[in-house]
């Protein structure tokens, strides 16, 4: 099965902001992403959470994740 690829247009994120970060870790009952992989997702959906290191860190619901980045 090929990677499924698509485009978003300027309309569809005029008013929101998109991400792709690297899921560090999940909790248990995360069932379809899994740690080390890159996913897309909009910020207004997403905390983050300043953990008093260099890096970021932000937490959202598997159901808030829009798509798998290769």
């Amino acid at each position: 099965m090929e990677p499924l690829q698509f485009l978003l247009p300027k309309s569809a994120v005029k008013f929101e902001r998109y991400q792709i970060r690297e899921i560090v870790s999940t909790g248990v009952e995360v069932r379809k992403v899994k740690p080390r992989k890159k996913v897309i997702f909009s910020d207004i959906n997403a905390y983050e959470v300043d953990l008093g290191i260099d890096t970021r860190h932000v937490f959202c619901k598997e159901s808030d994740l829009l798509a798998e980045v290769d």
